[in-house]
Parts: structure tokens; sequence; C-alpha cells
């Protein structure tokens, strides 16, 4: 079942259910909103290595990965966020390793999935009809890093990166058995010249039959899902052509823009698709930049045009080893509200009515402290949670879970990023785009209009190891599948 996309109703009162806390053994711990002026979180609760984090239809219960694991967490009253569930070291029946490097989980109706790109590479299905006792439905396993996935349905759509193909893997859940797959490749071999770390899998979306699959430099592609069995392209979108990413290309092709389609995830009726770019300025010699998020008219689906941007704020040092990250990361559109996470940036709320100029309703960060991973929307109007993977990569124990009021706020004093002391300014710049179709023609966007916050920041670090957007490594893209078979964790590089 689908997540509404209407105001859901507040939950805040909403009674527990008897029994619902289990007493198990949790890392973590309990603190309320730091602040007590301005638009500050509502509540939080620490908890190691947190990734992904997403919410169930009512907005009471919340999933998150755990990197060698997964927690499920009562949420109905968001200051007080609430433990049910915390499961480490996952090992499958039948393997050898537990999961590693799980970034990822994915929720619908009575599924969860926990996603693992390291050590046992695959995912477990679980039985979350009643979220406080999860039953294992079993493994599929699959010689392939799987960094994200969505669920819908009864079936998983996996992000399979192989270093071949890095196909699109439907599994149906019941049977914990492949039902299709689908690839670039299946629309031109020529795609396969495209080096690995510049065709990634790397995240999708599933609505109304269609996945949405954001393919970094390769663009954004919608795919027919509507039989899980054969699968049909419908478009694709972004901004190289094909010849333009054929061949090995420079050492830091696949870390700077233009390209990078990292999340995506369409409006309610499919007219629109945001598609977030996470993006570096590779050694910091100005040639690139932080990634923000850009929105598509796909109504047509022969021509899509790019018709708006949220920027991201551009720091002093906006290297990927030791810069500022200010990119963005996932984020959730719901109605006509995007919530967004930037890492040392923070959370903001936009108001996404216009796609064209979207309007700033929040912002809170705290980048000594936090990295947010992604922001998801609970229940519209009442709160959103977010997570921190830490201070990053390497600073992942003060990882944590936070809830946030779901209105318009301004944060009090809000801190500069690390070796910035400049005062925080917010202004509306137009920006012209210039986009490459799959028939290579190049498109003028026209004038955006962009959110940016004029600031100069320093600071720390992401999601992963030396391939973009991953930690799995860069010996997956040198070394193929002989990279997948050790067991990760968040320091590896």
């Amino acid at each position: 079942m689908e997540r509404p996309r209407t105001p859901r109703p507040l939950r805040r009162d909403v009674l527990k259910a008897s029994g619902a806390a289990l007493s198990l053994p949790v890392i973590g711990g309990v603190a309320a909103g730091q602040e007590s002026d301005g638009y500050s979180p509502l509540g939080r609760y620490d908890i190691p290595h947190a990734k992904e984090v997403v919410v169930d239809d009512e907005g009471t219960t919340a999933y998150v990965a755990l990197t060698d694991g997964y927690a499920v967490f009562d949420v109905s009253d968001p200051a007080n966020p609430e433990p049910l569930v915390t499961e480490r070291e996952l090992v499958p029946e039948n393997e050898a390793n537990p999961l590693g490097r799980v970034y990822d989980v994915k929720q619908d109706g009575d599924y969860l999935v926990v996603a693992s790109q390291a050590g046992s590479t695959g995912v477990l299905g679980y039985d979350v009809s009643t979220p406080s006792e999860p039953e294992r439905i079993g493994f599929f396993p699959i010689r392939a890093a799987i960094h994200n996935c969505y669920v819908k349905d009864g079936y998983a759509y996996l992000g399979a990166l192989n270093g071949e193909a890095n196909p699109v893997v439907i599994v149906d859940l019941e049977t914990m058995e492949e039902v299709g797959r689908w690839s670039v490749l299946d629309d031109d071999e020529q795609w396969g010249e495209v080096p690995f770390s510049r065709r990634q899998t790397h995240d999708l979306y599933v609505q109304d039959d269609l996945a949405y699959v954001a393919l970094w430099d390769t663009g954004t592609w919608i795919v027919d899902v509507s039989d899980p069995s054969n699968p049909e392209l419908v478009t694709r979108f972004g901004d190289h052509s094909k010849d333009e990413v054929t061949g090995a290309g420079s050492p830091s092709a696949g870390l700077e823009p233009p390209g990078n389609s990292h999340y995506v995830q369409p409006n309610e009726d499919g007219s629109v698709v945001a598609v977030g770019k996470e993006a570096w300025d590779a050694g910091n010699s100005g040639s690139g930049g932080p990634g923000g998020i850009h929105f598509w008219d796909v109504s047509d689906p022969s021509s899509p045009e790019e018709i708006g941007a949220i920027e991201p704020n551009v720091a002093e040092n906006n290297a990927y080893d030791g810069g500022t990250w200010t990119t963005s990361h996932n984020f959730d559109w719901v109605g006509d509200r995007l919530y967004t996470s930037w890492y040392q940036d923070g959370v903001k709320v936009f108001d996404v009515s216009d796609p064209s100029n979207p309007e700033q309703l929040s912002w809170w960060r705290q980048p000594e402290e936090t990295s947010i991973w992604t922001a998801q929307c609970a229940v519209q109007d009442d709160f959103y949670v977010a997570t921190s993977l830490g201070t990053g990569l390497n600073d992942t124990e003060p990882a944590a879970l936070f809830t946030f009021p779901d209105e318009a706020g301004e944060q009090e004093n809000r801190p500069a990023l690390p070796g910035d002391s400049s005062s925080s300014t917010t202004s509306t710049t137009p920006t012209q785009t210039t986009t490459v179709t799959d028939d290579g023609t190049e498109t003028d966007g026209g004038g955006t209009t962009a959110e940016t916050d004029g600031e100069n920041d320093d600071g720390d670090d992401s999601d992963g190891g030396s391939l973009p957007g991953f930690g799995v490594g860069a010996a997956l893209a040198g070394l193929g599948l002989g990279a997948l078979r050790y067991r990760g964790n968040d320091n590896d590089s």
C-alpha cells in the first residue's frame, strides 16, 4: 500500500499498544530538543551507526538502518521516540557472514526489507504486521551490493551493484525469489562502456507501476514495472548524452557535477520528478561543488524538461575528502512539501507547490554534532523524522534519530559550519540550466528560481568510501564481485 499523499490526522495523542516497548538491549538514549527557543527538534534518540529511516503509513512507526542491522521505533509521541526492536549482526540462514554496510531499509504494508552491500550481500525480508515483533521471512542472496532498494505491493526492487549490468532486480517477497530484472544494457549495450562509478544504480522509487531509477551520470530513468517480470523503459533524462559518459573519463568525473543522479522521487500525480544530485569539488580546485535538487516536468515522457532547482550552500572547501559536505542527500516529497537532508547543512523543508519556485519553510543544523542522512514525513503538518549518521563516516557512534515539527520556523542562533564565522543570509537567485536529452539534443531549461544561503563553510564527511555515494569502496569498480565478499564497516575505504 502506497503512503498517502494527503495530510494525515494528528497522532501525538495516539495511545501506544500495550506491551509495545520491549525490554531489548539497545545502545542509545533519549535526549530532548537542545534549544528552548526557535525552530528545533521535538525529540532525539541516540543510536550508533544509523543511516536511512522510513516511516509507516500511520506515521507511528519508524524503521532505521544501522549499518550492521536495523531498529524499529515507536514515534507516536514524537517528543519521545521509543525503541521497540534493535537487531544487529544479522546472519541469514545458510550464510556464513552477517549482513554488512546496511545503509537502507524499506517498508510497505506488512513487509520490511533490510539491504546489505557487504558480507552476505542481498536482502532480508521481514513480516512486520506486528512492528514490535518482526518475523524473518527469508533471505534473497545476490552477488551484488545492495546500497538502496524499494518495497511496494509485495515486491522488492533492488539496485544491484555487480560491476557489470548493475540491474534493478525485482523480488517477490512472499517467495523471496527473483521475478524480473532491468538494466541500462537492455536499452543499449553501449552503456556498458560507461565506467562503473558513473552508472551506479544508486537509488529508486516506485509509484503507480513506474520505477524511477537514479543512475548517476547516465541520468534518471523511468521504467514501466506494471508487469514485474517484463520491465520496459519509458524515458530517460539527465545532463549527459550517452557519448559524453562513454569511456574512462577523468578521475573526478563521477564525483563532480554535472550528472550525479543520486536520489529520485515523483510528485503525487507523477507529472514532476525531483532528482537529488550528490556532488563535490573533488580536489577543492573550483571545478565542481555540491549538488542540489532539480525538478523535471515529465508530463510528456518523450520530452522531459527541467523547470526548477533548489541549490545547495557552497562552502569554502567542497572537497570530497576533508571538505564540508553540504550536498543534497535523501528526501521525501509529500503533498506540497519537500523534506530534505544536506549532511552538515542539516534539514530543510520546502513548499514545492510550484516546483519552478521552491520556497524554504524551515531549516535546522548542528554541524559539529550531526550530518543528516535523510528527512522523511511522518504526519504532515505535525512532524517529520530524520537521521544523523554522526559527525561523518569516521565518527558514527553519535548517530541519532530525530523528530522535527512540520511547521515553518527559524532556528535561533543557527551555528556556522566548521571554519566559517560568517552570518547567515538567504537569497533567491535565477539559474540557467542546460540539459541533454536521450537523443543528445541540448535543451535550455530556462530561468529557474533557486534558494541559496550565501554561506562559506568548512567541514567533514558523508556516505561513502572512495566510490561516490556508497561506502562499498573503489575495489568494487576495479575488482568486480571479489570486493563483495568481505565484512564491511563504516571506516572502510
